[in-house]
């Protein structure tokens, strides 16, 4: 199914014209009926001779709605550019137009409307306007069809028109994470919550369960709807209406966003190459008071401008805007800005980079994969993802990172290798782990790494003795003394008053450790930690002193607070 919004100046025809091709009358509200104007997002759907189905977003046309008629022509495929063939071009035509091509829409279709008010000279004159005026746009904009909702003229061959150009346009979606924009919320008797968007990403399932994303309130689908059918699975890039349990009509509002949770890196800042709309009378600049729209939202921003001082009007130039609610963004999406002083479209392009890094002088986004993983180290494969917008195959187990992040973090562990006998895998970050097992010569052996052969000690019974035992182990004295000092040496194993205990199970108390400073913040009790682990006298001062010599904790007096390696 493709989503088609109207644009264009206002009381040029554009609901009348969606009333005729779909017999629906977009203007639902009182207010709208009364005042023959549209005030807010209509819409509308018809089917063709052929099976396929149309539906249309209709926007408003007044200067006063213009947030709204931006948030109604985010994310369709095709818009129509509706003219009132008496009038002919306006200044809303103008902003519209503009609007249109920083948002990335490929494809239009020029509408004459009213043309029983005119003669054919004024037609032939109005078709050579519109075509001057638009030879320069970055849209593909198709043959102008003229049209009458009065002598019911042109309407069928507009349909047909729009069926042929929705058969040749190719859907290429590699993203498989559903996004929901909602542009309306209302509160239905015997139904409860819902809401209606254009749906972007992947498929969205009835049952499925997800997440507001400004406010992270979990919600579950009770129901969608495309077009007052009940489906089981709504397809993506359709209009669709949600029905939804776990929240309140009044907890939502246009502009939220629904995604599945842990889908999507949540963002109040990104880097992009915007361009200045020709129209704009003086050049973008960090100064003003800036709105930015994304999807069907809209909110105060400010704005850097990278690598220059400013961007004439006309020219492309890169940015970093700032945000205070955060967007589930990824690469490629589009945005739009407006400067709310003086009542204008600055201009709009397409994001590059959703979690920017580093100063504003030193910015230099592309969008590229490369670029966005140099400087981040290392991220999972579903990190990397919500900050891509791509699949990109792990490197190292589950881990992600760039060519030159790898090579630096092998030379560390070399090093750390080099300069010791044994190198203790707990004290390492998950992907180090990973990492070390693939460096050749590297032998692990119950949590201890050697380079060259693998030494015969670590696959002592002792390892496994103490690994098992936790925070009761034996008495050391009992044991083979030789062995034991060993392992002490090799920091396998600490060791006071002839109990000790091994690294890992140290490394283990971490979340223990972290409880315990949130109970007591000035430090804790050896009894603090004795209580907490359930053990007697005999084996919590020996530990305290243990995690002291590993780092982890410090004592000060009675108390320990966080050590060197904490």
């Amino acid at each position: 199914m493709t989503v088609i919004a109207t644009a264009g100046h206002v009381d040029h025809g554009k609901s009348s014209l969606i009333r005729a091709m779909t017999g629906t009358d977009p203007d639902r509200l009182a207010e709208e009926q009364r005042r023959a104007m549209t005030i807010d997002l209509g819409f509308a759907h018809c089917t063709t001779s052929n099976g396929t189905v149309l539906s249309f977003v209709d926007v408003p046309g007044h200067a006063d709605f213009i947030r709204t008629m931006i948030s109604g022509v985010s994310g369709v495929d095709i818009v129509m550019l509706i003219i009132d063939a008496n009038e002919g071009w306006k200044p809303q035509t103008e902003e519209h137009l503009g609007i249109i091509e920083v948002l990335g829409i490929s494809t239009g279709i020029v509408v004459l409307t009213k043309s029983d008010k005119v003669n054919a000279e004024i037609l032939q004159q109005r078709q050579e306007e519109i075509a001057n005026r638009l030879k320069t746009s970055s849209v593909t904009w198709h043959d102008t069809v003229i049209t009458s909702v009065i002598t019911n003229t042109g309407i069928s061959e507009l349909v047909t028109h729009i069926e042929n150009l929705v058969a040749a346009q190719v859907m290429t979606n590699n993203n498989t994470r559903p996004r929901l924009f909602i542009d309306r919320v209302f509160s239905m008797k015997g139904s409860g919550t819902v809401v209606t968007g254009t749906l972007e990403g992947g498929n969205l399932e009835a049952a499925s369960s997800l997440i507001v994303a400004r406010t992270g309130t979990a919600v579950r689908i009770r129901e969608i709807q495309t077009h007052g059918v009940v489906v089981a699975v709504a397809q993506s890039g359709t209009r669709c209406a949600v029905n939804l349990s776990g929240i309140d009509a009044d907890e939502l509002q246009r502009g939220d966003a629904l995604v599945c949770e842990n889908d999507w890196h949540m963002s109040n800042a990104f880097d992009a190459r915007i361009t200045v709309l020709p129209a704009l009378q003086q050049a973008l600049t960090h100064r003003g008071s800036f709105t930015l729209h994304v999807g069907t939202r809209s909110q105060s921003a400010t704005v850097r401008i990278l690598q220059l001082d400013s961007i004439d009007p006309g020219q492309s130039g890169l940015v970093r805007i700032r945000f205070e609610h955060s967007l589930p963004l990824v690469p490629g999406d589009q945005f739009l800005l407006r400067d709310t002083g003086i009542g204008s479209t600055v201009g709009g392009g397409v994001i590059l980079d959703v979690d920017p890094r580093g100063r504003v002088k030193d910015a230099a986004p592309d969008g590229s994969d490369e670029q966005i993983l140099n400087n981040r180290g290392w991220l999972t494969a579903n990190e990397a993802r919500q900050l891509t917008g791509h699949d990109i195959a792990p490197i190292v187990g589950n881990w992600v990172a760039s060519a030159e992040t790898l090579r630096s973090t092998v030379a560390v562990l070399e090093e750390q290798l080099a300069s010791s006998q044994s190198l203790d895998t707990s004290t390492l970050a998950a992907y180090e782990r990973d990492v070390l097992s693939t460096i050749d010569g590297v032998h692990i052996n119950n949590g201890i790494a050697v380079r060259g052969e693998s030494d015969p000690l670590l696959s002592h019974p002792y390892i496994s003795l103490f690994l098992e035992a936790g925070v009761t182990t034996p008495d050391a004295d009992k044991l083979d003394r030789n062995i034991i000092r060993q392992l002490v040496q090799k920091k396998i194993l600490f060791e006071h008053d002839n109990i000790a205990f091994h690294a890992e199970t140290l490394s283990s108390l971490r979340p223990t450790l972290e409880q315990l400073w949130t109970q007591h913040p000035e430090g804790f009790t050896m009894a603090n930690l004795r209580d907490a682990l359930s053990i007697t006298r005999k084996h919590a001062l020996p530990l305290g002193n243990c995690l002291d010599k590993a780092g982890l904790t410090k004592r000060q007096g009675d108390l320990r607070v966080a050590g060197s390696a904490w």
